[in-house]
């Protein structure tokens, strides 16, 4: 069994902890049992503040390179956007100095604006380009669209499913109720 989500490996971690100081609790003297309870009491809770400290300020960490589609998509996620929050400091600082003021709301809105349209770019694996290059032909069913990329109908439906939800795609029904899809206008 492959384990890679890190709440789960922290979760195994933790509970491996505490059952195995728990035995060595009984085997220590008297006087050092009352402090190690209290570490016992205390490492765990001290794990998941960590734990959360971490998703809130650098939740990219937990994801391996394996988790994306494209790995390359991983150094993508982690490079491009503090490359580009960086230069839009740079760039909005010199247009404030240059007599324009623009407030901090109206700079935060800016590089999520940005950070949602490098997302989006980013996150077409190289299946969902296969699809997108296949239906520039035309419209295709599901079974032709699973057939030319190679790939099982589940995860050819969420690749689809995910291209409509980003505008590439739009999904069409015939008279006969088969569905199609096509590219996006």
């Amino acid at each position: 069994m492959k384990v890679s989500n890190p709440l789960t490996i922290i979760a195994i971690f933790a509970g491996l902890a505490e059952t195995l100081a728990t035995v060595a609790l009984v085997k220590l003297p008297l006087e050092i049992q009352q402090i190690f309870v209290y570490f016992v009491i205390a490492f765990p809770s001290g794990i998941v503040l960590l734990f959360f400290f971490v998703l809130y300020f650098k939740n990219i960490v937990l994801y391996a390179p394996s988790d994306f589609d494209d790995q390359n998509h991983y150094l993508e996620a982690n490079h491009i956007k503090k490359t580009l929050n960086e230069r839009v400091d740079e760039i909005f600082s010199e247009i404030n100095k240059n007599g324009m003021r623009l407030t901090k709301e109206e700079i935060e809105r800016a590089k999520n604006r940005l950070g949602d349209s490098i997302d989006k770019t980013v996150a077409i694996s190289n299946r969902e380009k296969d699809i997108l290059e296949l239906l520039e032909d035309g419209p295709a069913s599901l079974t032709s669209i699973s057939n030319h990329v190679n790939a099982s109908h589940q995860s050819v439906a969420r690749s689809l499913h995910k291209l409509v939800q980003n505008g590439y795609l739009e999904q069409v029904k015939d008279a006969s109720g088969k569905t199609t899809w096509s590219l996006g206008t």
